[in-house]
C-alpha cells in the first residue's frame, strides 16, 4: 500500500510540474519568481491589484495610441479569453499597465478596451509617470519615453500563477498563438 501511495505522489508531481503550474506554452520562468505586488487605479477609477489572493493573472504593458504591438497583444488576449469561455476567463485577472502616462487618459483607454472587446474583461492601470515608474521598474519594463516619436516600450505578456509567481512570458512584439495562450489560461486556472 505504501508503494502505491508513493507512486501516486510521484505521478501527481509529474503531472502538476513539481506541485506548481502545469507545463505552459509560454517561455517558462524557471524557477518561478514572485510577481511584484502592483496596485493602481484603472481607467474607470477602480483600484486594481495583482497578484490578487490566489487568483492567476495575465499581466501586460500597453498604451492606447500604439499602432504596432499593443493592438496585436490586446487582440490575442481577447481571442484567448473568447476561446476559453466566459466561465474560465472570469477566473483569471487580466491586467494591462500603461506605459504612456500622458496619452493613456481614461477616455483613450476605454476606447482602446472597447475596440479590442476587452471592456469589463481587462483592468488597465493608468496614472502619472511618478505613479507608474515604480511599477515599471519592479516588473523590469522599459516604458514609452516622454514625447516619443515611435514605440519603444517593452511589449510582453507575463503569466502569474495562483501562488503569485511569474511562471511564463510571451514576447508581445511577435505574434502569440491564441490556442497556446488559451491553453495556458486553462492551465493557470486549473
Amino acid at each position: 500500500m505504501a508503494a502505491v501511495c508513493a507512486l501516486a505522489v510521484v505521478v501527481v508531481i509529474l503531472v502538476n510540474g513539481s506541485g506548481g503550474t502545469p507545463p505552459l506554452n509560454a517561455v517558462p520562468i524557471s524557477p518561478p519568481v514572485a510577481a511584484p505586488p502592483t496596485a493602481g487605479r484603472d481607467s474607470t477609477g477602480n483600484l486594481v491589484s495583482v497578484p490578487e489572493g490566489g487568483r492567476p493573472a495575465l499581466v501586460t504593458f500597453l498604451y492606447a495610441h500604439c499602432t504596432t504591438s499593443c493592438p496585436l497583444i490586446a487582440g490575442e488576449i481577447a481571442a484567448a479569453l473568447n476561446a476559453v469561455g466566459a466561465g474560465t476567463a472570469a477566473k483569471i485577472d487580466t491586467v494591462a499597465i500603461s506605459v504612456d502616462p500622458v496619452g493613456d487618459t481614461p477616455t483613450a483607454v476605454n476606447s482602446f478596451l472597447s475596440a479590442h472587446q476587452l471592456t469589463s474583461r481587462m483592468s488597465y492601470i493608468i496614472g502619472s509617470r511618478a505613479e507608474l515608474a515604480p511599477i515599471w521598474q519592479a516588473w523590469g519594463i522599459r516604458a514609452q519615453p516622454a514625447n516619443a516619436i515611435r514605440s519603444t516600450h517593452t511589449a510582453l505578456v507575463v503569466l502569474v500563477n495562483r501562488q503569485g509567481q511569474e511562471v511564463g512570458t510571451y514576447a508581445g512584439a511577435i505574434p502569440i498563438s491564441v490556442p497556446a495562450l488559451a491553453a495556458d489560461v486553462r492551465s493557470l486556472v486549473g
